[in-house]
């Protein structure tokens, strides 16, 4: 063998040892800030954790993030469909219900920043406050139980909720004089929807199951296909849909705590990771058998 035919196999060794160090360190990263999501969450759900009442914190420019948000949840909903349509899968139908959801937040955004719109509101404030994450997580419950009476029995609690917190969203009056059309609604959402308001007693129950499930569930997917040492790509990918979805609940806890400003840049980038992650992991699996053979 030739000096330039020996470099080869070096690289990949590398390659191969820098995927087994850095997949289990980016799995600590984000196991430990879901974790801490979920313990700002109960905090708030419990009192023991203050929300800060009246305006946020700075606004960035929502009008065009809204736009190319709106995009790419758009071809990500669609190539979920598609997937369902010829696959089938009740998670790949959950999912898609979910970045529905997740679409219409974009949509509602981008209507109000015409004007004042209680049911864009609204809209806004059920699907992106409670629904989207929730029911993402939802899907994965699906793809990862080995019992359908658990996927079956959650997946009807949490549709029972989700008609309760319907409800009492557009049963709530809010307070349209507080309404500023230059601010993005996750700055100024604090002070329209009354502190009061059951609603929000109900919102980080929602946050809670949304981020356990569908981060816990991305997380514990890349751990288990990790260590079986198979499809490196559908790792990689569980870790970008984990990291989007945690980019989302880490702003929004921060919206909640009196700083929404980047609501906006958060939901652009979980779309984006999201879907790459779900390329990665759903395509032509690569097991990590090809990437020894690349060694010897």
């Amino acid at each position: 063998m030739t000096a330039a035919s020996r470099r080869v196999p070096r690289a990949a060794v590398t390659q191969a040892r820098s995927y087994r160090i850095l997949v289990p360190g980016a799995l600590v990263a984000l196991a430990l800030l879901t974790g801490l999501v979920l313990v700002v969450a109960g905090g708030i759900l419990l009192g023991a954790v203050p929300v800060q009442a009246g305006r946020g914190g700075a606004a960035l420019p929502a009008e065009g993030l809204s736009l190319v948000s709106l995009a790419v949840i758009g071809v990500f909903a669609y190539t979920v469909f598609h997937r369902y349509a010829q696959r089938g899968g009740e998670h790949l139908l959950l999912w898609g219900i979910g970045l529905v959801m997740f679409g219409i937040v974009g949509a509602a955004e981008l209507v109000s920043t015409f004007g004042w719109s209680p049911t864009a509101f609204r809209l806004w404030y059920l699907c992106g406050a409670m629904y989207t994450a929730a029911w993402l997580g939802q899907g994965t419950v699906y793809l990862l139980s080995r019992r359908k009476r658990l996927a079956v029995g959650t997946l009807l609690m949490l549709l029972a909720a989700s008609l309760a917190a319907a409800y009492l969203v557009f049963a709530e009056p809010l307070n349209a004089g507080a309404y500023d059309p230059r601010m993005p609604l996750g700055v100024q959402y604090r002070a329209i929807l009354p502190s009061g308001a059951a609603v929000r007693k109900l919102t980080p129950v929602f946050n809670i199951y949304g981020t356990f499930t569908l981060i816990g569930g991305a997380l514990y997917s890349s751990w288990l296909l990790w260590r079986k040492e198979i499809v490196p790509g559908r790792v990689i990918g569980n870790l970008l849909i984990a990291a989007g979805g945690l980019s989302l609940a880490l702003v929004s806890t921060l919206a909640r705590l009196g700083s929404g400003g980047l609501l906006p840049v958060a939901e652009l980038v979980a779309a984006g990771l999201m879907f790459a992650g779900f390329l990665l992991a759903t395509g032509r699996p690569v097991s990590m058998v090809v990437v020894r053979e690349a060694t010897t």
